[in-house]
């Protein structure tokens, strides 16, 4: 047990750097959501949440959270990665 809080806590301490190059802690929520949004099941959007979780460390971009995001949703669910490609063109568009 000690070694799953070790483990949840370096999560917890991870800062991601944003596309405005600001710095925030990393929330894996955000992915779990949005994955969920694009249309993906539950059972996935834990599977790329828990993914990420595990490869994400102290100044990674957000950048490069999604595009991980981005290719196991087009391996794994065309949908859902069709709709998170949609949207993220609607969010760029309206910057």
């Amino acid at each position: 047990m000690a070694a799953q809080q070790m483990e949840s806590l370096s999560w917890q301490e991870t800062m991601v750097r944003k596309s405005n190059n600001q710095e925030e802690q990393f929330n894996p929520d955000k992915i779990r959501r949005s994955v969920q949004n694009a249309g993906a099941s539950q059972q996935l959007a834990d599977e790329i949440t828990r993914q990420i979780q595990g490869s994400t460390h102290s100044g990674m971009t957000t950048s490069e959270i999604d595009s991980s995001v981005q290719e196991t949703l087009r391996q794994k669910d065309m949908n859902a990665y069709n709709n998170w490609m949609q949207w993220k063109e609607q969010h760029q568009s309206s910057r």
